[in-house]
């Protein structure tokens, strides 16, 4: 979605003149990359000629077999951990419910997505279990075939179908509901994965949190991933939460594949395990698909925990409309305001301003302030209370609660990211009660 009174820039100006101003007005990098793009692309055509040789032979063959078999091609993006593992796991509620006269055929992409490049996988041992679950051949084969089943008539039948959620983390819709979660993990990961936690005090049966914190490191901070540094929080504020979880007998581990900082805390039952020497890919995936709970600001790796039916609480996250509608998840967004009047924004204002880039809300004059370590740590008490069942919810924090949804579902925006909602999805009633009257209205 284009963000609201944008100016479009080059938009309506001849094509050749809009590549004249982008490079003009950014430098010599623009420049090289539109090189490298043109020559890529001259040379995907060139391959996609060449591999027509046995490319054409294997489509005919699809063909031949549709009445016996159908056989369909498609991608599975690896780059990204979120992707990986929605999409993952998406083709794979899907091929629960689908005809055994169906043969789904994979291999892995990326962006840009080169025919004779492989993809590297975000996560090896992701990528272990979705091969030993899926059949996923190279690139360098399927993806000509793929093409050119694409380009001749009569190939619509013979692709496997994209998974329709958008490029937030909302809305597979209840597909991912009614299914077990995906691809189990064979006994001797199970153990290998335990094993570690033993080493570090926990004992079986002892809950334990996945805490997510988007921070700096993320990405970079320069480039395009810059527009999106109005997501990043910083760890110290959490280490507060962190330490009352701890006092209840939860183990914390603090999740991340590359942080800026290590959480302030010494706590025996907090583990850092962002900076931890014996990090793996395995129990990247493991410790997110097995925690009791896993609080994110939604970055990408709580999919895991999502799609494995793990409840989640959201901190600090923007923009509002890409919840996890469709997960048991407790949301709690960062604050927006107007920085005229110092006012917030209310649910609907909030709702119209879907601020996706850095630019956009300042363009928009709207400032985001980070929840304080207090805020975190009564949102995180709700949320543990709320699963030992020890949450009582008043007459109106439910009335408050029904009003946002009312709000939500009405906005023309809704079905662009959201179809079904989890019955255990909410935004958290602290929050919501602090917000006053007002914010509803």
């Amino acid at each position: 979605m284009k963000p609201k009174n944008i100016p479009t820039g080059y938009e309506n100006v001849n094509f050749l003149v809009r590549q004249f101003l982008q490079i003009r007005s950014s430098g010599p990098s623009v420049l090289y990359r539109k090189l490298v793009t043109m020559a890529t692309s001259t040379a995907g055509i060139l391959f996609l000629i060449f591999s027509s040789t046995w490319s054409i032979p294997c489509v005919v063959l699809l063909r031949c077999l549709r009445p016996w078999r159908r056989i369909r091609l498609g991608a599975i993006n690896n780059e990204h951990i979120g992707h990986f593992v929605l999409e993952s796991a998406t083709h794979w509620a899907m091929r629960q419910q689908q005809s055994k006269h169906y043969l789904d055929l994979y291999w892995f992409s990326s962006v840009p997505d080169l025919y004779w490049i492989s993809s590297k996988s975000c996560n090896d041992f992701w990528a272990k279990m979705v091969k030993r679950n899926f059949l996923v051949f190279p690139k360098f084969y399927l993806k000509p075939i793929a093409s050119w089943n694409k380009i001749l008539p009569g190939g619509a039948i013979h692709r496997s179908p994209i998974p329709t959620f958008p490029s937030g983390p909302a809305a597979p819709g209840d597909l991912l509901g009614k299914v077990p979660g995906p691809m189990s993990f064979l006994p001797d990961e199970d153990a290998e994965a335990k094993a570690w936690l033993c080493r570090q005090g926990w004992q079986e049966g002892e809950p334990f949190v996945c805490l997510l914190v988007r921070d700096s490191s993320f990405k970079g901070e320069h480039g395009r991933q810059g527009r999106f540094t109005f997501r990043n929080s910083d760890i110290a504020t959490y280490a507060t939460a962190a330490e009352w979880l701890a006092e209840q007998g939860v183990w914390v581990l603090r999740m991340g594949k590359k942080m800026a900082k290590p959480i302030p805390t010494n706590h025996p039952r907090i583990i850092d395990y962002a900076f931890h020497p014996e990090k793996s890919d395995l129990l990247d995936i493991w410790l997110f698909a097995h925690c009791d709970f896993c609080i994110t600001t939604l970055s990408g790796p709580d999919q895991i925990s999502a799609v494995y039916h793990r409840p989640l609480l959201a901190l600090n996250f923007l923009p509002l409309e890409l919840n996890y509608s469709w997960a048991n998840a407790m949301h709690v967004p960062k604050k927006l305001v107007w920085q005229k009047s110092n006012s917030p924004l209310t649910c609907r204002e909030c709702l119209d301003n879907y601020g996706e880039s850095v630019d956009y809300l300042k363009y928009a004059g709207i400032q985001w302030i980070d929840l304080s370590s207090e805020e975190i740590l009564a949102a995180v008490q709700e949320r543990w209370q709320r699963l030992k069942g020890t949450w009582v919810d008043t007459k109106s924090s439910l009335d408050r609660h029904h009003r946002f949804w009312e709000i939500y579902k009405n906005h023309p925006d809704f079905p662009t990211y959201h179809s079904w909602v989890h019955p255990e999805c909410r935004m958290g009633a602290t929050w919501l009660e602090s917000k006053g009257d007002a914010f509803l209205e």
